[in-house]
């Protein structure tokens, strides 16, 4: 049998679980090629929810897969997940998807993901079996090698993360990207922080952008839907769903999926949407929800980049302008163009010839 550990054995609701899995064995000589090495978890099956694999009628997923089994190469693994608490942290969207610290990790790569189930119940009080064996996914052939125990106790009365100094819990939000950089900065006010001091508390986990390290949120590009072009954009707090011209409008409705307070910087290239009073550059506006805003731009001789906060729940900003990008693209254009004078061209030969004639 493998060496396997669990640390710890017991925990409340929002507890941080760590399974190290080594020293693992050869495989039985003379298996199906289909057995795989599992390790079962009851945690989702008691509030309800779905995993990849079903095993036996219990929620399972495979540590070593066949492939890995068939070679015998079994490294050690590490399983780390967090129990499901209604005081999580929300879960926030990288990279497009959908993060929460509830995430089930390998050796820190996320096979499966939670989601909003990650703060919709506590995990209920109890005795839960992880089990580790040999078995074919989707069927009854499981060979159980060993059995850990964990404890669920009773939830404290006043949340752990409440415990903490009220301002390192808005640092670390911030540094989780839970929070935007204005929610931050006005949290740490309101606490009688000052800028000097707000700017000591970014510089800490490398939250200004000259530092080594820093990180912006997620980036584009994305497509104008309609045309060939793309813009490029950054987001925290959600992600854009698509990004639509309004020709009666002249504006851009970028649609969202927002899950928490956060801002948009969004590269507006002037060939796609621009503002314009005579020859002067002319104001835009910018509305949430049917709600104008204000927001942050700054500008150069071929595009603008408009920087707008917005809050938990917002589905739709428009940007309006005096132009915005035609529904044909350039492509499209030229074949149109072309399209028109050679029916301009083939008309005037008629008449040449009917002249002839």
């Amino acid at each position: 049998m493998p060496t396997i550990s669990m640390n710890p054995t017991s925990g409340q609701p929002g507890t941080q679980v760590e399974i190290m899995v080594t020293n693992m064995p050869s495989a039985p000589e003379n298996i199906d090629p289909r057995i795989e090495f599992f390790v079962f978890l009851p945690f989702l099956s008691e509030i309800g929810g779905n995993v990849p694999y079903n095993c036996a009628g219990e929620d399972c997923f495979p540590l070593y897969s066949f492939e890995e089994v068939g070679e015998n190469k079994f490294p050690p693994r590490t399983i780390s997940f967090i129990l499901f608490s209604t005081t999580n942290p929300k879960p926030v969207v990288e990279s497009g998807w959908m993060e929460s610290v509830c995430d089930l990790k390998i050796n820190g790569e996320t096979i499966e993901r939670y989601g909003q189930t990650c703060i919709a119940l506590d995990q209920p009080i109890g005795e839960y079996e992880i089990k580790f064996g040999w078995g074919i996914q989707r069927s009854d052939l499981y060979d159980i090698q060993k059995t850990l125990t964990f404890t669920v106790l009773e939830k404290d009365l006043i949340p752990e993360q409440m415990q903490q100094d009220e301002d390192e819990f808005v640092i670390k939000q911030f540094e989780e990207g839970l929070i935007s950089e204005s929610e931050f900065k006005k949290r740490l006010a309101e606490l009688g922080y000052d800028p000097e001091e707000v700017r000591q508390a970014q510089s800490l986990i490398n939250k200004l952008e000259h530092q080594e390290g820093f990180q912006t949120p997620l980036k584009g590009p994305i497509s104008v839907q309609g045309t060939e072009v793309e813009i490029t954009y950054a987001m925290s707090g959600g992600v854009i769903k698509q990004v639509i011209p309004d020709h009666d409008e002249k504006s851009l409705r970028v649609e969202i999926d927002s899950i928490s307070n956060g801002t948009l910087s969004i590269k507006l290239p002037r060939e796609i949407i621009d503002a314009k009073f005579g020859e002067e550059d002319d104001d835009f506006f910018v509305i949430l929800d049917g709600l104008d805003v204000d927001f942050e731009e700054t500008k150069t001789g071929t595009e603008r980049t408009i920087t707008v906060e917005f809050p938990e729940g917002t589905e739709e900003i428009e940007i309006i302008g005096t132009f915005v990008i035609p529904e044909f693209g350039g492509i499209t254009v030229l074949i149109l163009m072309i399209s028109i004078i050679s029916v301009i061209l083939l008309s005037r030969n008629k008449m040449i010839l009917y002249r002839k004639i």
